[in-house]
């Protein structure tokens, strides 16, 4: 199927292989041209879940990146793959106290990042990591942003991580670390020792992992590319 942006892809592997997924646009007034989400569940927002992602460079897990190397960022691709986020805690409310009207921004123990990140999910997600990489390119990108208030810059800096995943851990690849509170995450060469930083940040942060593939616009196989990267984290879609 001819695929031009990430609506095109979410929607086309949806529908085609009949995943049973809720397909939700990041700005719903430009749903041509944002990030979209396929999600395990009708719930809206669905921070919680962990859920397939779909993004131009343009776009998280990218955009914060751009400009260091651009050529290690497959420019004009569709970025297909898996994001869990880590919410904020409650004391975040006293720089935003508009999150005590948005409780569903606060992590509880509902949300998957306590499952993927603790010790022994974290152990299998590394194995669905390797074995995703051993039948096609995966890459991993962690974004962390810190909790805003009205008045806040929105645009302000984020550090951003970027790893090549293999068979037997995590190469580093890009970093861009102005706020630091990735720092030394940089560095990890396996998803367990990432996943004891990421454990670590605070509650006045956010933080995004994304993994999977780039995805040539063009022609798409969307079996396949279900079979080669996005099948190894059906499991984690939840």
């Amino acid at each position: 199927m001819l695929i031009q942006s990430p609506q095109d892809l979410a929607y086309a592997l949806n529908n085609r292989l009949k995943l049973g997924l809720t397909a939700r646009p990041w700005n719903l007034y430009a749903a041509s041209d944002t990030f979209w989400w396929l999600v395990p569940s009708t719930e809206w927002p669905a921070y919680r879940y962990g859920k397939l992602a779909f993004s131009l460079v343009k776009d998280v897990p990218r955009k914060d990146l751009l400009g260091l190397d651009d050529s290690l960022l497959a420019m004009d691709t569709v970025f297909a793959g898996f994001n869990v986020e880590k919410g904020y805690g409650s004391v975040a409310a006293i720089v935003n106290p508009a999150l005590r009207r948005k409780p569903a921004q606060i992590l509880d123990p509902k949300w998957l990042w306590y499952e993927l990140t603790g010790g022994p999910g974290s152990k299998s997600f590394s194995n669905a990591l390797a074995s995703a990489a051993s039948s096609a390119e995966i890459h991993m990108y962690v974004v962390s942003s810190y909790v805003h208030d009205r008045d806040s810059d929105v645009h302000a800096d984020h550090d951003a991580l970027m790893f090549k995943c293999s068979s037997v851990g995590l190469q580093p690849v890009l970093h861009k670390l102005p706020v630091g509170v990735l720092r030394g995450a940089e560095t990890a060469a396996s998803f367990v020792s990432l996943a004891q930083h990421l454990r670590q940040v605070d509650d006045y942060h956010w933080v995004d992992v994304y993994v999977g593939t780039h995805v040539p616009k063009g022609d798409v196989d969307m079996a396949d590319l279900h079979k080669r990267v996005l099948s190894y984290f059906d499991g984690w879609l939840r």
